[in-house]
């Protein structure tokens, strides 16, 4: 693959015209980048996400509400294309068949909640792969096989340029704002927040605190990031996510 692709050049478009960091702040970067991968792909929403060496998953940036709560989706069910595909370390396409034979639940929320029917899931190339994962979703599965793969690969390693250069150039302190501190990485840490009040409370480990939330917030058809944000904030009390689950 020689030269550069016009889908790349399409991001770069895109990605010139958007507003610039210094007037939307440095920690929507991600949501920049997945905003014009959906102006130079075929694809209908994006979403960015890190998975850290803990198994912790953390939403970094999408390019529109319905891709944010894909995403937020995929968490609450504790699988996923994402998942799979920072798993396996490599590309994985899923269309709405596929996903219903692996996660028949995951499937019925995303037709349910989401426009999105098809969806390839990219680990980032390094430096920042494969704990940085993009997810390009399609309303037809049939854009899937369409998309272009060399397109996909240039677009992403132009994504992950523009995101470890912000790395590079941030200060040793950590006191500058960056992409990993985006309003919906600020949720899914209240989802860590809530997943300790529950360790503590209820005397589990992490990952069974966290499947208390994800069991709670499944049964009341909400997402858990929404669930912790009641539970942190004191809308929801310990005492009554512990009756749920006695009375479940």
């Amino acid at each position: 693959m020689t030269g550069t692709s016009p889908a790349a050049q399409r991001f770069a478009a895109a990605l010139g015209q958007l507003p610039p960091p210094e007037l939307r702040g440095p920690e929507l970067l991600a949501v920049r980048l997945t905003q014009a991968c959906v102006a130079a792909l075929p694809i209908d929403g994006a979403g960015l996400s890190v998975h850290d060496v803990h198994g912790r998953r953390m939403p970094i940036g999408a390019s529109d509400p319905a891709a944010s709560l894909a995403e937020r989706l995929q968490f609450t069910h504790g699988a996923g294309p994402c998942l799979r595909a920072h798993d396996d370390g490599r590309v994985i396409a899923f269309d709405a068949a596929d996903i219903a034979r692996n996660w028949p639940e995951l499937h019925a929320s995303l037709v349910g909640e989401t426009p999105f029917r098809g969806v390839l899931s990219v680990p980032l190339p390094p430096p920042l792969g494969p704990l940085v994962v993009l997810d390009l979703w399609v309303r037809e599965p049939a854009a899937l096989p369409a998309t272009d793969r060399d397109d996909v690969v240039q677009v992403t390693e132009a994504l992950t340029r523009a995101m470890a250069a912000t790395v590079a150039s941030a200060p040793a302190t950590g006191a500058q704002r960056g992409w990993w501190d985006g309003p919906d990485a600020a949720s899914r840490a209240r989802v860590w927040q809530a997943t300790g009040m529950v360790n503590v409370a209820l005397g589990l480990d992490t990952a069974d605190a966290l499947a208390v939330l994800r069991a709670h917030a499944f049964s009341t058809g909400r997402v858990v990031d929404d669930l912790a944000d009641d539970l942190v904030t004191g809308r929801l009390s310990l005492a009554e996510l512990r009756t749920a689950g006695t009375s479940s």
